[in-house]
């Protein structure tokens, strides 16, 4: 038992000594190569540098990223974030603890090259890809020289990328449209991507990162090009993995499986990232609408791009208030409006929001009128000058309106007899 635990102990100690090894061989290699082999070329600092100047960056430039920490690893890669110009990025190498390093059964060199070409393929379709939700590529290295283990005399490949955040848990539990959003457009990219269909075998958060708001697309190493080759219409079945039975299927179409990739896609995003698309605090009235578009997607109904087309009319819907009925829309004229006014103080929390105010986006004054309606305490709304992605506009409800101040960017809407 004892000797057990010693080889535990062992093993734990060495997988550590290999993660340490891996961090100081990069940080050595970004630090100090270019000094040793080209002293005269070592790029000054660039504090110019922003992700949207157009500038490729290669091994030349690797140097001057600086601050380098581990954020993240993998059986392949490991990703560090680096401060380089005055932006932070994410650089991607060859993680050397890593399963396929120690795991392969050839000479370090040999195995390293192929993790590092994995990692390149992966550069090159991300370029390839490029959409507004596919992290960019800014640059990569991949020296002619072989790699050798033990102080870095030479080939450490890395791939420089957008730096984003991990998908939090919470955010695919409490989806939002604007997530949503993101997740359609990205399945019909992958639908009719400028390499022809592309299936992603592994479609879960850990393949996405949030930039400035938005889902990106930003890891594509276990991903099939092409829609799979049939000779009939049994080779484009679908299998429902729980069930041990068909779930769906697409014609055998001169020799393929034509549409096989969106609609796999479609079912395996409504697995890992559909589940819940009513927005926290969204109207009651979709949420019919909603759960029925998640069921017709996990059954295998809707490919990628009809996906897509419900998700944008399911938002249209919620951006106008297509959902209100004519008794809700009527609530208005109950309220009397003040232009340029708000109410200071006199607040009250809701089931809805956090903290001690209750806020809301609504579509309309109307949509407004008829959620403070609904609540007992409420006696006015105040429509600020904000307004979501959606074209929502933000409101304040108050409980009443005795301390009316002047404000020219806000609204105010009191109910009749109150105030």
């Amino acid at each position: 038992m004892a000797r057990a635990s010693r080889l535990s102990l062992y093993v734990t100690i060495y997988l550590f000594l290999c993660l340490l090894a891996n961090l100081t061989l990069v940080v050595m290699f970004l630090g100090g190569q270019q000094h040793r082999q080209h002293p005269q070329a070592r790029p000054p600092p660039t504090p110019t540098w922003t992700p949207s100047s157009g500038q490729t960056l290669g091994c030349g430039e690797l140097p001057v990223i600086s601050n380098l920490t581990l954020i993240g690893s993998g059986w392949t890669k490991a990703v560090y974030k680096g401060w380089y110009g005055s932006s932070w990025v994410a650089v991607k190498t060859v993680h050397t603890s890593g399963h396929d390093m120690t795991e392969c059964n050839a000479e370090v060199n040999v195995c390293y090259r192929r993790c590092a070409e994995k990692l390149m393929q992966e550069a090159q379709m991300l370029h390839k890809l490029s959409h507004n939700n596919v992290i960019k590529v800014f640059g990569k290295c991949m020296p002619k020289v072989e790699y050798s283990p033990g102080p870095p005399k030479s080939g450490v490949v890395a791939v420089v990328v957008e730096l984003g955040r991990p998908v939090r848990v919470v955010e695919v539990l409490q989806m939002d449209y604007e997530l949503a959003m993101d997740v359609g457009k990205i399945l019909k990219l992958l639908a009719h991507s400028p390499l022809g269909p592309v299936l992603m075998k592994d479609f879960r958060r850990e393949q996405f990162v949030i930039v400035d708001g938005s889902l990106k697309l930003s890891d594509v190493d276990d991903v099939v090009v092409g829609d799979p080759y049939c000779t009939s219409a049994k080779d484009c079945v679908i299998q429902d993995t729980t069930k041990d039975a068909i779930l769906t299927s697409v014609p055998c179409d001169r020799g393929l499986c034509r549409g096989y990739n969106s609609l796999l896609n479609s079912i395996y995003a409504s697995q890992h990232f559909m589940r819940l698309l009513i927005p926290y605090g969204g109207p009651a009235a979709l949420e019919k609408a909603s759960l029925h578009l998640v069921d017709q997607q996990v059954q295998g109904k809707l490919d990628s791009e009809h996906l897509h087309y419900a998700i944008e009319a399911l938002v249209h819907n919620y951006s106008v208030g297509g959902y209100l009925t004519n008794n809700e829309k009527q609530e208005i004229q109950n309220f009397v409006v003040f232009h340029g006014s708000t109410v200071e103080g006199e607040d009250f929390p809701c089931l809805r929001t956090d903290g001690s105010n209750c806020i809301q986006s609504v579509s309309s004054p109307a949509e407004g009128a008829s959620l403070c309606s609904q609540l007992p305490t409420c006696s006015a709304f105040v429509l600020m000058d904000q307004w979501v992605w959606t074209g929502r506009q933000i409101a304040v409800f108050k409980m009443g309106a005795t301390k009316v101040m002047e404000n020219k960017r806000h609204t105010l809407y009191v109910r009749r007899g109150q105030g």
